[in-house]
């Protein structure tokens, strides 16, 4: 048990934060466990939005005027401020208060470049929360996330997406930020083993009742039963591969950081092509697996050893689910 911050006379389950990472299953876990109506957790927010969970991740990534934190400032006043605050018009009771940002493990479109400094700002503001982590297979969540980044605007194919040089300016896609063993060693490193649970995706798709018993072990609860819910799902792909096949058409479909706010973008347009492309296109799944191939061919065996590691680290036999064989 642990005060949060201005609680200092009235003990609370320990905070759980859990960061990520991205394209497994966080939507899920956001909107079917860890939410306002749960007897279990309790997300820490000021509203009740479907995207409470998130709601105090911003902080450990960008300043009050929304500029980028310097790598310098650790933000310790103002995470703690805004914990003081939500938690303080929260009946938080006996449930396990929770921060959920799939963000705080970095971002890969940017090449993960801030998950340590996030690291260091989780510890500086709340030394003893527990870390909850999920990890995917590598080829599998890089073709994930490149989707991802189409839906964001992107505009460049997926080889080009997955081998463009770095010119020392703005940051993109990097397979070092794939490479878990290093965000895990250092959150074991911050906040010891048996504060920090990782668990792979497949586990949650494959194995349900055995990832939610593990997450309920994690913070001695039951919630096994919940196993049901996995059914529901969440920002499901869509079959359209016309914008796989032809990215640049993103200029007009969105406007985001990763296309520079393209100043050609047309309003309700991306529907419209959406509708098209399921005329146009039908041969969707061959095309699938050709996307899948030109990540393997281009990634090769990059993680395994990386992989074998982490699973000796995490006790979880990973091969298991096809991270190194």
């Amino acid at each position: 048990m642990h005060a949060l911050p201005g609680k200092s006379n009235r003990m609370q389950p320990r905070l759980l934060i859990h960061i990520g990472y991205q394209k497994t299953g966080s939507t899920w876990l956001q909107r079917e466990l860890f939410n306002t109506a749960s007897d279990v957790f309790v997300p820490l927010s000021a509203d009740d939005s479907p995207k409470a969970a998130k709601y105090l991740g911003k902080y450990f990534i960008r300043d009050a005027e929304k500029y980028p934190l310097s790598p310098f400032d650790l933000n310790q006043a103002a995470i703690r401020k805004a914990l003081e605050s939500v938690s303080g018009k929260l009946d938080i009771g006996d449930r396990i208060p929770v921060i959920s940002d799939e963000r705080l493990s970095g971002n890969p479109h940017s090449g993960g470049f801030d998950a340590k400094i996030i690291a260091d700002r989780i510890k500086a503001s709340v030394p003893d929360a527990r870390i909850f982590c999920v990890i995917r297979e590598q080829k599998a969540i890089i073709l994930s996330s490149y989707f991802q980044y189409l839906v964001a605007g992107g505009t460049d194919r997926l080889s080009t997406y997955l081998s463009r040089s770095y010119d020392g300016k703005r940051p993109g896609f990097s397979p070092a930020s794939f490479r878990y063993v290093d965000l895990v060693s250092y959150y074991y490193q911050l906040f010891t083993p048996e504060n920090v649970l990782v668990l792979p995706y497949e586990m949650f798709s494959e194995h349900t009742e055995l990832f939610l018993k593990r997450l309920g072990d994690f913070v001695s609860v039951n919630i096994t039963g919940l196993s049901e819910k996995v059914e529901v799902f969440h920002n499901k792909r869509t079959d359209s591969t016309l914008i796989p096949r032809f990215p640049f058409l993103n200029l007009f479909l969105k406007k985001s950081s990763v296309n520079c706010y393209s100043r050609l973008y047309i309003p309700f347009s991306r529907n419209l092509l959406r509708a098209a492309s399921r005329i146009i296109f039908t041969d969707n799944e061959s095309y699938l697996d050709s996307l899948q191939q030109q990540v393997s061919e281009i990634i090769k065996d990059r993680y395994m050893e990386n992989n074998k590691e982490l699973s000796e680290i995490i006790n979880i036999d990973l091969s298991e689910y096809g991270y190194h064989l």
